[in-house]
């Protein structure tokens, strides 16, 4: 195997590595091959494996068209492969849907095999990467385990983390100079490996969506760190390909003044001719949908819908391609018949007092929602998928699977499918009850949660909202498992578990003033067989019997019920019953 496949007669030293007719050999002093990389294992099991280029989490990802975003793709294809070029960043940016991730995923698949060293991308609707906590822990991951750099690498970074199991909770600048840092400087200090030899191995990194990174302030850190990296000696040898809106703090972010030698940016947009891309894309993608619908589409001509018509769908996208993929994605739909969807799209109007920045794409959004059921019920689950990140005290229910939203929202299995069934346009619905729904697109996000914007269809994700809905349904889950003389049945479940052990901790995170339909739920509910039924399940300490006490205490002064506790039994620490009667 070549570890340096464009590298030609040069010896790292120390022993570490030899270079024979064009093959290199490792040993690291006989030890490396006999190690388990307990290390490696480590990073691992913390790093985000759906910020890969090639997850399976984001199958099938964004891609540019073929065909389209040639000069987009070209400038960077320049920039990574011109060694002289003395900037080492590059920022592709610009606003929501116009390709940014497809460019990102194109680049990352074409040089997968030569230039690219680490991947990540973000997404503001997945709790594991819309945040930089395992930011770091995954790059070095990638670079550890990389066919060329792995083998450089992998031996540092497992010693790293071998040496401080912690480095993985650490704060960033020390995982970044631990687990990336470090390791780079031991190749160039012990190895002696030269400047000129690190431009032969793979340095691209590739950041896409920085903007959903949900904490502003962590995507100027990052790029604080990076800017650091990059303009301190020794110099960090990687390049990286940045892609983002050109949200104000990350703009900011880029005009400091160590930024000006080492950064080269481009603005996609209507300048590399996105219309023309756009209406490209149409054709090709219209034509596939005639031909996969096969019968119902055999009497269309072949030219359908016509250059007039794909003429008025690029006007309505505004050099978006969200909107264009979005329509294809509505028409194409299995479940309804093209010609008819397609004409439901064009009969959608702006009116001259519609204010949004993207007029047709909110339209096309509300087109999608108008047959869904407006019910609480839908936009409950909605919010949850959105965002159910930071709502939970187990992290296991932030999943958005199906089998995950049936057990918190208490739903007969199979009902999430049919309550979401006409949204595959905007949604991405695994074909399993394990993996998670996600949206699709970020400018989805957007207009859900801008009341403005989506009118009756936002839904409101604050954390207070969402303490909210997850208490009104666990009111449910113990209603139906509270019986028999106020005695808590333990079953099976374990959103049965979840309820009891953490309804009174969402019912502290709602505020003084309960909605209507948490009073309601309260008023269903026996509070003596409710709390009996939180003594038994938790592990229960005198603090556990207090708080409990203390949140129905609350409940009963709110609904104005007064109920007299005579009195109080407790058989052991871990099991306590409450007799009382109303």
């Amino acid at each position: 195997m070549s570890f340096f496949p464009n590298a030609h007669n040069f010896t790292i030293n120390n022993g570490s590595f030899a270079n024979a007719a064009g093959d290199v050999n490792y040993n690291f002093h006989g030890k490396l091959e006999e190690q388990d990389y307990a290390g490696l294992k480590v990073l691992y099991q913390n790093a985000v494996q759906g910020a890969f280029y090639n997850s399976e989490q984001r199958f099938p990802p964004p891609n540019c068209h073929p065909g389209t975003r040639t000069q987009v793709l070209e400038i960077l294809r320049n920039w990574i492969t011109d060694v002289a070029d003395s900037t080492s960043i590059h920022w592709l940016y610009g606003a929501a849907g116009v390709g940014k991730s497809a460019v990102a995923q194109t680049i990352s698949e074409e040089f997968a095999a030569s230039h690219l060293a680490a991947t990540f991308f973000f997404a503001r609707a997945d709790p594991s990467r819309n945040n930089l906590s395992s930011f770091f822990i995954t790059i070095s991951y990638q670079l550890a385990t990389s066919p060329t750099l792995g083998p450089l690498l992998k031996h540092p970074i497992d010693l790293a983390v071998r040496d401080n199991p912690s480095i993985v909770h650490a704060i960033l600048e020390e995982q970044f100079r631990d687990l990336i840092v470090l390791p780079c400087i031991w190749l160039t200090t012990t190895c002696r490996l030269t400047t000129e030899q690190w431009k032969d191995l793979p340095r691209l990194i590739v950041i896409d969506g920085l903007d959903e990174c949900d904490d502003i302030a962590s995507q100027e850190r990052l790029l604080s760190i990076i800017r650091k990296a990059k303009t301190t000696t020794p110099l960090l040898p990687f390049e990286f390909l940045i892609c983002s809106r050109p949200e104000p703090r990350i703009r900011n972010a880029f005009r400091h003044q160590d930024f000006h030698s080492i950064l080269d940016y481009t603005d996609i947009g209507e300048s590399f001719k996105s219309g023309k891309d756009i209406a490209d894309y149409l054709r090709d993608e219209f034509d596939r949908i005639r031909r996969e619908h096969g019968q119902s589409m055999a009497h269309i001509a072949e030219d359908w819908p016509g250059s007039g018509i794909i003429q008025q769908l690029v006007q309505k996208a505004c050099g978006q391609f969200i909107y264009a993929a979005t329509v294809i994605k509505y028409v194409g739909d299995y479940d309804g018949f093209p010609v008819e969807r397609l004409e439901i799209i064009l009969k959608i109007t702006v009116h001259d007092n519609f204010d949004s920045p993207y007029p047709d794409l909110d339209l096309l959004y509300m087109q999608i929602l108008s047959v869904c059921p407006k019910t609480e019920l839908f936009f409950d689950v909605m919010a949850h998928i959105l965002n159910p990140d930071g709502t939970f005290f187990d992290k296991h229910y932030e999943q958005t699977s199906a089998i995950v939203l049936e057990g918190l929202f208490f739903l007969p299995k199979g009902k999430v499918w049919a309550l979401l069934s006409r949204l595959h346009s905007v949604l991405l619905i695994p074909e399993n009850d394990h993996d998670n729904i996600a949206v699709r697109h970020a400018s989805f996000i957007d207009f859900l949660t801008d009341r403005k914007r989506s009118g009756s269809y936002f839904v409101n994700t604050e954390k207070g909202a969402q303490h909210e809905r997850v208490l009104f349904y666990l009111l449910k889950i113990i209603s139906s498992s509270t019986i028999d003389n106020w005695k808590y049945e333990r079953t099976q479940s374990e959103f049965d578990d979840y309820a009891c052990t953490f309804w009174d901790a969402h019912f502290r995170n709602i505020g003084n003033s309960p909605s209507s339909r948490i009073l309601t739920g309260l008023n269903q509910i026996d509070l003596c067989g409710l709390l009996n039924a939180t003594l038994q399940y938790k592990i229960t300490t005198s603090a556990y019997f207090i708080d409990a006490l203390q949140v129905v205490s609350i409940i009963s002064k709110v609904l104005s019920i007064g109920p007299k506790f005579i009195g109080l039994s407790f058989q052991s620490v871990r099991y306590s019953s409450l007799i009382c009667y109303p």
